[in-house]
This record gives C-alpha cells, sequence and structure tokens, in this order.
C-alpha cells in the first residue's frame, strides 16, 4: 500500500467531557440499557462503580467462541465502526454529574489486537469523524452540555496544561486550542492549523504585556525581543520562529502539499509544547 501509515492508538482515541442534568448514575445506567439502537450493536456491560462500557457485538456464548468471532468481527469491519465506548463520572455538582466518555473506533482494535500496520489516512480521518459523532449523538440522549470538547491529544498532558494557562488568565488562548481540537475531529485541517498559530500568537502578546515589551510590527520580531531581553536563548528563539513561519505559510496558502490530519495534529501538538514551556519556565 503506497503512503501507508499506521497512527498511534492514542491519536485515535477520542475523548470528551459533558454535564448532565441529572444526579444519579444508576439511571444514567439503566436508560443506557434500554436504548434499542445501543443494545441491538453493543454487548453492555454491568456497570462499576459509577462508570459502564460498551463494546461492538462482543455477545457470545463462551469465551473461546467469543474470543474467535471478536478477531473475525475487527477483521471484517470497517476501519471507522465504533468498536468501544465507556462513561465515567469523574465529579458530581449541585447541577448534575461530569462526565467523561471515550471512544475508540474498530481502527484501534485493528491495530492493537490483529497487529495491522497499513493503513491510509482516510481509514484515520473516517475513524475520527465517526467517533466524534457518536460521542455527541451519545451525549444528547441525556441532555448534555460539552465543557471539554472532543480531543485526539493525549487528554492528561492536554489538560494540564490547559489547566495552566487558564490559572494564568489566558482563557482566549485556550479557547483558540479547543477550536484546533474542533477542526481536526471534524475534518478541517487549514482551520485547525489557524487555530493553533493564533494560539501561539495570544500567548506571545502575553509574554510582551507581561514583561512590559512593546510589540513590533510581527511575530518573528516578537520572538527577537524576548530573546534580547533574555527571557528565550537564541535556539529556542529560532527553533519557535520556523515553528511560527511554517504555520503562517499554510495560513497564507504558502504550503506546497495541502495540510491532512497528521499535519494538523503535529501542528496542535507542537503549539502545546511551546504553550507549555512559556507557561512554566517563564512567569
Amino acid at each position: 500500500m503506497s503512503n501507508a501509515i499506521t497512527p498511534s492508538l492514542e491519536s485515535i482515541t477520542v475523548r470528551a467531557k459533558y454535564l448532565i442534568p441529572e444526579k444519579d448514575f444508576s439511571i444514567i445506567a439503566k436508560q443506557i440499557r434500554e436504548q434499542p439502537f445501543l443494545s441491538k450493536f453493543f454487548y453492555i456491560y454491568q456497570p462499576v462503580g459509577e462508570s459502564i462500557k460498551l463494546t461492538y457485538m462482543k455477545h457470545f456464548l463462551d469465551q473461546e467462541e467469543n474470543d474467535k468471532q471478536w478477531y473475525k468481527t475487527i477483521e471484517n469491519t470497517r476501519s471507522g465502526g465504533i468498536a468501544h465506548v465507556g462513561l465515567a463520572v469523574i465529579e458530581h455538582q449541585n447541577n448534575g454529574m461530569i462526565l467523561e466518555v471515550e471512544c475508540r473506533p474498530m481502527l484501534w482494535f485493528k491495530i492493537a489486537t490483529l497487529n495491522q500496520t497499513d493503513f491510509n489516512e482516510n481509514d484515520v480521518q473516517e475513524a475520527l469523524i465517526e467517533c466524534g459523532s457518536f460521542i455527541r449523538q451519545f451525549m444528547s440522549l441525556f441532555k448534555g452540555k460539552e465543557i471539554e470538547p472532543i480531543s485526539v491529544y493525549p487528554i492528561i498532558q492536554r489538560t494540564e496544561i490547559k489547566s495552566r494557562l487558564l490559572n494564568l488568565g489566558l482563557k482566549e488562548t485556550v479557547e483558540h486550542l479547543d477550536k484546533a481540537e474542533k477542526h481536526i475531529v471534524q475534518n478541517n485541517f487549514e482551520e485547525s492549523l489557524k487555530s493553533s498559530r493564533t494560539a501561539f500568537e495570544k500567548m506571545i502578546d502575553w509574554e510582551l504585556k507581561k514583561r512590559l515589551l512593546e510589540e513590533t510590527n510581527n511575530y518573528k520580531n516578537n520572538l527577537e525581543r524576548l530573546k534580547s531581553k533574555g527571557f528565550i536563548d537564541s535556539l529556542t528563539t529560532e527553533l519557535m520562529q520556523t515553528y511560527y513561519h511554517c504555520l503562517s505559510g499554510i495560513v497564507h496558502g504558502e504550503a506546497e502539499v495541502k495540510p491532512g490530519f497528521y499535519e494538523a495534529q503535529m501542528g496542535y501538538g507542537m503549539t502545546l509544547i511551546m504553550l507549555q514551556y512559556f507557561a512554566d519556565k517563564l512567569p
């Protein structure tokens, strides 16, 4: 297969957080079990504490036959099919519960269980889009309100960085990060990269203001100004300028090849790293 790719399992695990106007998880679990479209396609496990999981068609008479049929199902099901859904309460509030929902496409199990390695970018895009759509449909059953958008980046690292930025008062920067994530799942890769670039710009604006430094006519020079005042070293400045130049070229339509999923994810991941650097080192 030409241009074959093997995505990491983390990059195809889709997550989000929702506020549900219900305080008793047993009611949510009961509603899930009573949904015809869920019980038709998924084996719904018994709740464990305040969590429950669903697995596609893994419901057979004995363990040996179960495993054989499951492997066959993975092999014969398209990569974008929904294979696993997990739901867990992470916080109780006065107006309901915050749930974290996780979705894994069949592509995840083709890699993890069957050790398949050759996929194309359309396989990945299909998997992300369908998982995102399923999460929204699933949460609409419970009148869920999205409080942390659908994410395709390691949730722990992303959450830690976002929390750090919010503590610094950088709400607008976080909003652009959220937009970058949403655009990846929605297949809008150029828009995702634009949002990543804007998040970076907002961080530089904040740094200049914090250091009482006047802005220049462009962000390359803004970074030079931070370097000249001793806030960042030469190698870090050069790295950030190269990163910013790359994103700017895409924003202005100067890229040789139209960006895809991996370019958007790389841009987003690098933006997180840059923002973490500023948030941790320079305050």
